[in-house]
C-alpha cells in the first residue's frame, strides 16, 4: 500500500469515526427536537387547551372535552405530493367538521410547495372553514390537490359524504 492510499484510508476513518461519534452525541436531542415539534403540531392543530389529547397510537389521539368524547387527530399519508410522501395530522371533532390540519413532514419544494406549512402560509388553515372551498395555490398546485385529496379520503374512510373538503373552481 503506497503513501497516498494509507492516508486515504487513514482520513476515511477518521471522518467515518468523526460522523458516527457526533451523531451519538446528538441523537438524543435530535430525537428531543422531533418529539418537541410533534407536540407542537398536535397542539397547533386542536387549537383548544380545554380539550385533552390521549395517545391510542403513534398514529391516532382522541380529544376529549372534560369527560366526553369531542374528535380525534390522526395522521394521514399521502404519496401524491410533488416530491413524494406528505404526512398531516388531521383534527375532526366528533362528526366529521374539521378542527385543523397541520402538516408532520414533506419533501415539497422550499419556497413553494412547502406553502403547506403552517410557519410559511396560512393557506392550510382554509380546512378548518370547510364551510368555503380551499383555494388551490397556482405553482403548487399538485401539491395543494395532494393534501386536499388526503384530507378528503381520510374524511370519506372516517366519516359521512357531508364532510368533505371541496376545491375553490378556477376563476
Amino acid at each position: 500500500m503506497n503513501f497516498r492510499q494509507l492516508t486515504l484510508l487513514m482520513l476515511t476513518i477518521v471522518s467515518g469515526s468523526l460522523v458516527s461519534g457526533l451523531y451519538a452525541i446528538t441523537r438524543d436531542q435530535i430525537n428531543n427536537n422531533r418529539e418537541q415539534f410533534e407536540e407542537k403540531q398536535l397542539d397547533a392543530v386542536v387549537n383548544d387547551d380545554l380539550l385533552t389529547l390521549t395517545k391510542v397510537d403513534e398514529t391516532h389521539y382522541t380529544l376529549t372535552n372534560v369527560d366526553s368524547a369531542a374528535g380525534s387527530v390522526t395522521l394521514i399519508t399521502t404519496q401524491d405530493g410533488y416530491n413524494g410522501v406528505i404526512t398531516l395530522w388531521v383534527a375532526t371533532d366528533e362528526v366529521g367538521d374539521i378542527r385543523g390540519v397541520r402538516t408532520a413532514s414533506h419533501r415539497e419544494t422550499p419556497g413553494i410547495g412547502d406553502i403547506i406549512e403552517h410557519e410559511v402560509s396560512a393557506w392550510i388553515d382554509q380546512f378548518a372553514e370547510t364551510a368555503e372551498p380551499v383555494d388551490i395555490v397556482s405553482g403548487a398546485t399538485i401539491t395543494t390537490r395532494a393534501v386536499i385529496n388526503a384530507v378528503n379520503n381520510h374524511l370519506d374512510d372516517s366519516f359521512t359524504e357531508d364532510s368533505s373538503v371541496r376545491e375553490k373552481p378556477n376563476e
